[in-house]
């Protein structure tokens, strides 16, 4: 490949040519936190607990209560520790066994900066986001040492809620996606912007292109790792257009006129207009933290009453204060039959009691329910939720996971 042009070809290039020794460094998930220490101090690494050449060697009694162990090398091998009941060391040391056993660089990927890397199991804290639960991840991708494109995620990798964002330099949302994760309408802050370009940028100086991916925590920005070698080569991108708009930006393009406006998704072929489908499909949607279409289904001045917060006004406050700090403690969500108090043409008024089960702080599960009281009004031929009143049944406790 003489003359590399999207953004897959010049990633191909880079695993076949390029044998540059820094990509060793940053491939090392251990050894790259020296080299943002260096470039940033330590505060943004995410702490190292242990390391063990060997899984019979690790000391799980020196871990905390909650952790996160994989393998210094490779890419999408990690075991969650979130309380006692994922504290299984019979479990956790088969998987450092096999992670030690297969060495990425022959197993799988046949890329060059994870060759003769030292194979070690890590373990690092468990982050937590700024709201409870799990923290947002940002991947920056950068080209010639500046910031080309902001990629934002919510929802738990790999499972049916993960959603992203893409954004150019200045916070614009644009239209890119890569199968097979959706896209959504999200936010940006301009602290954030500022503050993701800051640290990308001193880590991606002297690079043609790095990718660098943070958490946003209840402890400030972190590095999680450097990635050099995104996709392997093999982003499905959607459309195929952006394949080749990207491998520009690679190329030195700065005009982002190229990439289009994000448009938001459908919500379905036919949104919900009957009050019984609008439940069931607020339902699935809770179960799978799936944020970004729930709003849909709520208008943007909605008034709400919970548990959490007294009262909250607008969609961004309902999201922020009672969504997101508890979808991710709960799971097996259901509304029961509800009670149609008022059925008229253009509104519902809709009683109903609903279950689930809430997280403990040690990580097991206590049986949750209540009722809430939801007002929904037609716009056009849907309908929106426009005030709701979320309350746990007397005697059932807030345990929350934490």
């Amino acid at each position: 490949m003489q003359s590399p042009a999207t953004y897959n070809e010049r990633l191909s290039h880079r695993l076949v040519y390029d044998r540059d020794p820094r990509l060793k460094v940053v491939s090392d998930k251990i050894a790259v936190k020296d080299y943002v220490a260096e470039r940033l101090g330590d505060r943004y690494n995410v702490p190292l607990l242990g390391k063990w050449r060997r899984a019979k060697d690790i000391d799980w009694a020196a871990l905390p209560a909650r952790f996160v162990i994989k393998p210094n090398e490779g890419s999408g091998r990690f075991a969650l520790v979130r309380g006692e009941a994922d504290r299984n060391p019979q479990r956790l040391r088969a998987f450092a066994q096999l992670w030690l056993k297969r060495r990425w660089f022959d197993w799988l990927a046949q890329e060059w900066g994870y060759r003769g890397i030292p194979r070690y199991i890590m373990a690092e804290p468990l982050l937590e986001g700024r709201n409870g639960g799990i923290p947002s991840e940002v991947n920056v991708f950068t080209f010639g040492g500046r910031v080309g494109l902001i990629r934002l995620f919510t929802g738990r990798k790999t499972r049916p809620e993960r959603r992203d964002a893409w954004f150019d330099p200045t916070g614009r949302q644009l239209d890119i996606g890569v199968d097979p994760i959706r896209g959504a309408r999200m936010e940006l802050s301009e602290r954030d912007r500022l503050e993701i370009v800051d640290i990308s940028e001193k880590l991606a100086a002297g690079w043609d292109h790095l990718r660098v991916d943070l958490y946003l925590t209840s402890d400030g920005i972190k590095v999680g790792e450097l990635t050099p070698y995104s996709w392997g080569g093999r982003a499905q991108w959607r459309p195929e257009s952006v394949d080749a708009k990207v491998g520009a930006l690679w190329g030195g393009e700065t005009d982002y006129s190229i990439f289009e406006d994000f448009r938001d998704p459908a919500l379905a072929d036919s949104p919900p207009s009957d009050p019984l489908v609008w439940l069931r499909t607020w339902q699935d949607l809770i179960n799978a933290g799936d944020y970004e279409t729930s709003r849909q289904l709520f208008a943007s001045d909605v008034v709400a009453f919970g548990s959490l917060a007294e009262s909250m006004r607008g969609l961004a406050e309902l999201e922020a204060n009672q969504w997101r700090k508890i979808w991710g403690t709960i799971r097996d969500f259901r509304f029961e039959e509800p009670v149609i108090l008022s059925d008229h043409e253009e509104a519902y008024t809709v009683a109903v009691r609903w279950s689930s089960e809430g997280q403990t702080e040690n990580g097991g599960w206590y049986e949750r329910r209540g009722r809430c009281t939801l007002m929904l009004q037609r716009l056009g031929p849907a309908l929106v939720c426009t005030h709701s009143h979320f309350s746990m049944d007397p005697g059932i406790p807030a345990r929350r996971a934490g």
